[in-house]
């Protein structure tokens, strides 16, 4: 028989027989003729317990052992039909409504906590703590905790809910429980347990009404207007007003009562793609989101149970991130979120997070830097947690086979010698003292080029000083030329498009010529070493000139 709770719709679970090894001992009272069971409904709007007559049973007998109050076996004969109430027959079926039933009160376990979660009014709770049925238990925007009732179901309340335990009884007289609770808001998943003894299994209550299961896994969910309870079934079956709901459906009742067709739930994603080592601070997971999925529902748990949920978050984006989990082995849980908002399977990925000591951030060289020389100064800032540092530097075979790789590096510097001109990356990690390392930081890159070529020796003309030296297409030049190797005492200095320069004489005596390279992409190389050029004393004739004689100019100094 099924019947109906009040004011909700959903249908609850028959009552079950329960069997004759619940009687007591044979008595000598003579056996009664046979009398049909009324189909009066039992008070109450929950199925009740059906028991099967034994040889020797009475109702003063069963009431006696079964019921809290056993002057009640008159209300019983009644409510069962019976005519004549010391008279019953062997396989008699008597129902028995379960608020009857002699019980005792249980306490639910709490067997995860994470962030904020409180038993009210008392405050926060911890692993381990019992709760006493009549008690509310709320989670605040970060909070997750997973309770163990006495029938074995486990409760996973989540982020910004409230729930309370509404009951949670022993039935000695049958070896059973019951438990109830009610969800006032937010988000419930559920693993329902067994009640035993044929009773009805785990419900929960929500402002439109009762969900009632046995052996089922699903979750509930209160709208936050209040005005909706919807429901995803992932095990068994749950009936939403006398429609069963099968698993790997959800459905939903409104206010009124409504049901909405069932929907059918997203399977559960693909993870084999996503890494099992993370090593930043910032976890994160790429997971493009497929045709039909509006967005995703991740968790990250200690255990595989997820009695520990650590972080819960939806997001429609195509990673997902957490932050702020210390190091250690963890598990993730996604599950697709459809169009309709409908959570669908659940698939779990591990992964191992190491991310401590933090790599220390680099200082000098600047990314994409250029460096002109063999020597290479590379700094970068000290970690406190660091006893000692790592540093590699590779060239266009990767990490896998470094050019330098200098370990125990004491101080957050180091100098380079002996690189050739060409491309390189660098990266670093932190050592702690007992010599736990953390993972590489990002590499870097930096570029050496050659210096520029010194030019050769200078000729000296008549009238003029000729410089020319080698040169890249689209390259500039500096040229200066002074009386001193300090450059304090300028004569001349001109920017060239071209790698050769006809300087004036500037008169006689020693003087010193530089020059650097301006590449193309605004690199600017550094000066050349400077070198002396002599330019001898001359006789000048009316106009100016130095006076040749023969192949050479005629010195005026003996």
């Amino acid at each position: 028989m099924t019947r109906r709770a009040a004011g909700l719709g959903l249908a609850l679970i028959p009552a079950v027989v329960v069997c004759a090894a619940l009687a007591g001992p044979p008595t000598s009272a003579p056996p009664a003729a046979a009398a049909p069971a009324a189909a009066t409904a039992a008070p109450g709007d929950e199925a009740p317990l059906d028991y099967t007559t034994r040889p020797g049973d009475t109702l003063i007998g069963l009431s006696a052992r079964l019921l809290a109050d056993p002057g009640r076996w008159r209300e019983l004969a009644r409510v069962n039909g019976l005519a004549n109430p010391h008279r019953i027959a062997v396989g008699q079926a008597l129902r028995i409504p379960l608020d009857w039933l002699r019980s005792e009160p249980a306490t639910a376990t709490v067997i995860g906590v994470a962030g904020r979660a409180s038993l009210l009014p008392d405050g926060a709770l911890q692993v381990g703590q019992a709760v006493a049925e009549g008690r509310s238990l709320q989670t605040g925007a970060d909070g997750n905790l997973t309770v163990r009732l006495v029938d074995g179901t486990v409760l996973r309340l989540r982020a910004d809910s409230r729930l309370e335990l509404s009951e949670s009884r022993r039935l000695p007289s049958v070896g059973g429980t019951r438990s109830g609770t009610r969800l006032d808001a937010g988000r419930v998943e559920i693993k329902a347990g067994t009640a035993g003894a044929g009773l009805p299994g785990f419900r929960v209550r929500t402002p439109q009404g009762v969900l009632a299961v046995r052996g089922t896994a699903f979750r509930v969910e209160v709208a936050t207007d209040r005005a909706t309870t919807r429901g995803e079934v992932l095990e068994g079956t749950v009936a939403f007003s006398g429609q069963p709901v099968t698993a790997g459906h959800g459905s939903a009742i409104d206010a009124d009562g409504r049901v909405a067709p069932a929907s059918p739930l997203a399977p559960a994603p693909d993870l084999a793609a996503l890494p099992g080592l993370q090593q930043r601070l910032l976890v994160r997971f790429a997971l493009p989101r497929p045709e039909g999925v509006r967005a995703w529902r991740a968790q990250v748990a200690v255990d595989a149970s997820f009695d520990t949920v650590l972080a819960d978050l939806t997001t429609a984006g195509a990673e997902l991130r957490f932050a702020d989990l210390p190091d250690g082995d963890y598990l993730l849980r996604v599950r697709a979120i459809d169009p309709q908002g409908w959570e669908g399977y659940d698939a779990d990925h591990r992964f191992r997070l190491k991310a401590r000591p933090e790599a220390p951030l680099p200082s000098s060289p600047a990314p994409g830097a250029v460096l002109s020389g063999e020597r290479v100064s590379l700094a970068w800032a000290a970690h406190a947690e660091a006893g000692s540092y790592r540093l590699q530097i590779a060239g266009d075979a990767g990490f896998e086979a470094p050019l330098r790789d200098l370990a125990d590096l004491g101080t957050p510097g180091a100098v380079v010698d002996g690189l050739a001109p060409g491309r390189y990356r660098w990266r670093l990690r932190s050592v702690r003292p007992g010599g736990d390392a953390g993972p590489w930081g990002d590499a870097r890159g930096f570029e050496i080029r050659p210096p520029p070529p010194n030019p050769p020796p200078p000729r000296i003309g008549d009238e003029s000083l000729s410089l020319a030296w080698e040169g890249q297409p689209g390259q500039r030049f500096d040229v200066q030329l002074a009386r001193d190797p300090a450059f304090t005492q300028g004569v001349a200095s001109v920017e060239l498009d071209r790698p050769a320069v006809e300087l004036p004489l500037p008169g006689s005596g020693r003087f010193w010529v530089r020059l650097r390279v301006r590449d193309p992409d605004g690199f600017i190389g550094p000066w050349t070493a400077p070198q002396s050029v002599d330019v001898p004393h001359c006789l000048r004739d009316g106009s100016g000139r130095c006076v040749r004689a023969g192949d050479g100019i005629v010195d005026t100094v003996p």
